[in-house]
């Protein structure tokens, strides 16, 4: 008991000396999203190495978006005729390409679609740390990292399938997207509905977009007063609150950061695995921007799929409006399939659910519910080779004949 009122007492004076310290931080810089970042020893090839270990060529390519970010994407190189479309993979939160190779030739997803005659490609956001850096800020700098998965869609996404639409000289492509990569296109395809005609399909695995069903809702929710005594830029400071508030109450931040990280130091079955490039520790924010971190907190919060809220006067400036707007679904009339588990604790199957009745009755929408599986299962279990890749694979072939 007297434990819990010392840490009481203390967060209450942090609080008071964070708000103190509010006008000194808006005067200093207004954008300050993250800690500092140690990006030494990288492997920015992780990708093509696995690819090469899996008896696999690729091209490694870089694409530029409209505000100067240097995007890496792999091209499988062509044993045989790759006539039957273009598979385009994009991975989640904290995760680069590499993830689509962790079940080995045999039963990874990436793999099957490839000797199943298709040209695949995979691409990085600016989050990944394969991609490479900035035309003009440092991957260190703060303004980096000003951004969450509402640019990751519609800069990212957007240019890495221009550049490969061009490249194969294709008039559409099939999308494969895990967790954040759901969120991601979603927010394109709402926000520049020209994107839709691009797309013959859109699989979704977990795809974040209702999230207030899910384990983090009530961590969202106690933060969410906190929040909102502050402005965004003290909030996110790198020596302010998230850094502070963590060092007391050390067990919630491992349960909502440390779940987040997929390059843990659990074992894994062969085939060897990507190397575990994130610091020790369950309190690990490498290759994650916080504003990625918070937009999905005030989703959850809100129980809206929205753009991000940066208060109320920002957001009339930025929006003509608060809150936020939601994105808009019902512009969504790309072919969507939605693969999803009851199992799943981040992103709820209800979720889910609520994401189908939003699309709008035009799209043509597919959604299957997989019993028993976790988020990260749908990348990391062997079962997922006869139970979920079969659906997505006969779905693109599907499709790919009717073009």
């Amino acid at each position: 008991m007297v434990g819990k009122i010392l840490n009481l007492v203390v967060a209450v004076f942090l609080l008071l000396e964070a708000t103190s310290k509010t006008e000194a931080y808006q005067a200093r810089k207004e954008i300050t999203f993250n800690w500092i970042r140690n990006s030494q020893d990288v492997n920015r090839n992780q990708t093509a190495d696995l690819l090469r270990r899996d008896g696999y060529e690729s091209d490694r390519l870089q694409v530029l978006t409209e505000d100067g970010y240097r995007l890496t994407v792999y091209r499988m190189r062509a044993k045989k005729s790759r006539a039957n479309g273009v598979v385009l993979f994009h991975h989640g939160i904290r995760q680069s390409s590499d993830m689509w190779m962790f079940l080995g030739p045999k039963r990874s997803l990436a793999y099957q679609v490839y000797e199943a005659g298709y040209d695949v490609w995979f691409s990085n956001s600016r989050a990944s740390p394969e991609s490479d850096g900035h035309e003009r800020l440092d991957r260190d700098s703060d303004h980096y990292w000003d951004f969450s998965f509402h640019e990751i869609g519609t800069l990212d996404l957007a240019a890495i399938v221009d550049y490969v639409l061009e490249a194969t000289t294709r008039p559409t492509l099939h999308f494969v997207g895990y967790s954040e990569a759901g969120s991601a296109v979603l927010a394109l395809l709402a926000e520049q509905p020209d994107y839709n005609r691009k797309f013959a399909t859109v699989e979704l695995m977990a795809p974040p977009a209702f999230m207030q069903y899910g384990q983090f809702s009530w961590i969202a929710r106690m933060v969410q007063p906190i929040r909102a005594l502050f402005p965004w830029s003290v909030y996110y400071a790198r020596d302010a609150l998230p850094t502070q508030i963590c060092s007391i109450f050390h067990t919630e931040c491992c349960m909502l950061f440390g779940q987040m990280n997929d390059r843990g130091n659990e074992t894994r079955e062969e085939p060897s695995p990507p190397a575990n490039r994130g610091r020790p520790g369950c309190f690990d924010l490498e290759d994650v921007s916080l504003k990625q971190l918070e937009h999905y907190r005030q989703m959850i919060a809100s129980g809206r799929f929205q753009q991000f809220d940066y208060g109320y006067a920002v957001n009339l400036h930025r929006y003509k409006r608060d809150p936020p707007p939601d994105y808009c679904l019902w512009d969504v009339t790309a072919r969507i399939g939605l693969h999803y588990s009851n199992k799943d604790r981040t992103v709820d199957y209800r979720g889910v659910e609520q994401l189908a009745r939003k699309l709008p009755k035009v799209a043509d929408l597919q959604k299957t519910l997989y019993k028993g599986y976790t988020h990260r299962d749908f990348y990391r279990n062997p079962k997922m080779q006869t139970s979920v890749y079969p659906n997505i694979l006969k779905s693109i072939k599907r499709q790919s004949a009717l073009q």
